[in-house]
């Protein structure tokens, strides 16, 4: 079949296209779905903010535009004063941490030879304290790190049990670790102390292991439906939630299993981050709740909507909050003190 083609027809086909854009929508012609620069502008920060191991600065990192676009800033805790780092690369490992030493670690583009390359920062100064551009050693310090005091192998056997070990560093002591059905393991902090979990015949074990005296201890023993734990910051302490027809909440000594304090009816338990075991939040009903086990007292800090806000507690008895709008300081009462970081907003479009 062949088509007839008028004298005149594409000129007048571009008089139309010119006069309505919208003529082809839909014709299939390639057309340019990226964001506009002030479409991207208004988008919303996605924030990660870490507190510095002396609990005095706090890093945010933020992205937006499909993490295209990344920017990291210092505030101190005491002043909430923002600082920016410069250069943030908006590739690879888009992360923030800190070293034991206070230096917040960050990765930029080095200006002078256009790569990627991770720095450690001393935010007192802003000098460099030390960096790299090992593209391993950057992806492994972007990763949350185990313990570094041991490593755990597993493999699974013809009978479905699965046998790690656990290798002391240090020491070079092996402890053989045999579970069966749903299991994990978790290293603690103490060198060469664990736990990890074992089903048999419906009942489940938390078991706590020594590698230096080759022992293992039960410390829970439960068949309920279902059965969780969690290891304190610490290592002292075991958050432990056991579902029959409720879900209980337990606070539990790592070392002998002996109830530290609850329980209680609550879902969803987690550690709050920088308290060493002193406070943990859960839901009870439709409100979330804060558990401080030094003073023995529970907090409301808000309903149950949405995902959690990001909780990290200060030497002070003080919280740094970050939520979706920012990073704020609460006092010891659940009450707002001062907002530390706001994301930026362009400023063409605060004006309007």
């Amino acid at each position: 079949m062949t088509h007839e083609t008028r004298p005149g027809g594409l000129l007048a086909a571009l008089l139309v296209a010119s006069l309505c854009p919208t003529a082809f929508a839909g014709s299939g012609l390639p057309s340019n779905s990226a964001p506009a620069p002030e479409a991207r502008a208004r988008e919303p920060y996605r924030l990660e903010a870490r507190l510095s191991p002396d609990g005095r600065w706090v890093a945010v990192l933020g992205s937006r535009g499909w993490s295209d676009e990344v920017r990291c800033w210092i505030v101190p805790v005491e002043t909430g004063v923002q600082r920016e780092i410069l250069d943030v690369h908006p590739s690879g490992p888009q992360t923030v941490g800190w070293d034991n030493e206070g230096h917040v670690r960050v990765q930029v583009v080095n200006t002078d030879h256009g790569v990627p390359e991770m720095r450690w920062i001393d935010v007192s100064t802003g000098e460099v304290s030390r960096w790299t551009r090992d593209r391993q050693l950057m992806r492994d310090e972007s990763r949350l790190q185990a313990q570094a005091w041991g490593e755990v192998s597993e493999r699974k056997a013809l009978d479905g049990r699965t046998l790690r070990s656990v290798w002391w560093r240090e020491t070079g002591l092996r402890a053989e670790l045999e579970s069966r059905g749903e299991s994990r393991c978790e290293l603690s902090p103490q060198p060469g102390i664990g736990f990890f979990t074992s089903t048999v015949g419906g009942v489940q074990y938390l078991k706590r292991f020594d590698c230096a005296n080759s022992l293992q201890d039960e410390i829970v023993e439960t068949n309920a439906i279902r059965f969780d734990w969690a290891l304190s910051a610490d290592g002292r302490k075991l958050l432990v939630t056991e579902r029959t027809l409720e879900n209980r909440v337990r606070v539990l000594d790592s070392v002998t299993g002996s109830l530290v304090d609850g329980p209680w009816l609550a879902d969803e338990p987690r550690w709050v981050e920088g308290a060493d075991g002193r406070y943990f939040v859960a839901v009870q009903g439709t409100r979330r709740m804060l558990f401080d086990l030094a003073r023995d007292r529970e907090l409301e800090i808000g309903p149950d909507e949405g995902e959690w806000v990001d909780i990290q507690a200060l030497h002070n008895g003080k919280f740094v909050v970050e939520d979706d709008h920012g990073v704020a300081l609460y006092d010891s009462n659940w009450r707002r003190e001062r907002s530390l970081f706001t994301a930026p907003v362009e400023p063409r479009l605060a004006s309007r």
